[in-house]
């Protein structure tokens, strides 16, 4: 069981905007939507792009290459071609740092 990673400050991730980080080996998106912070791994499922160079629209990230829809809170596929669900990680906040934990 791994312990919680610092990944950013919430400085670092704007209203309804995604970045990417790497972290603890792996590249990391995180989003914020309504205030709250969201984590997944960096890939759409469909095939191995980016995801956080698509279109984020509340809890829903689009895919900008083939048009694959995410929930990012909890990583379900919600558009085709898709068909497996996000690597999602939980967050929490410390202060000014946004940490994830990779692992259970």
């Amino acid at each position: 069981m791994s312990d919680y990673e610092k990944v950013a400050k919430v400085s670092d991730v704007a209203e309804g905007e995604v970045e990417s980080f790497f972290v603890g080996g792996e590249t990391v998106a995180v989003c914020r939507v309504e205030g709250d912070f969201y984590a997944f791994k960096d890939e759409c499922t469909h095939q191995c792009f980016t995801l956080s160079d698509g279109d984020l629209d509340g809890e829903r990230i689009t895919c900008c290459y083939h048009g694959a829809e995410f929930n990012v809170r909890t990583g379900e596929v919600l558009c085709l071609p898709a068909v497996e669900p996000l690597e999602t990680y939980p967050v929490k906040i410390d202060g000014d740092d946004i940490l994830i934990k990779l692992d259970d």
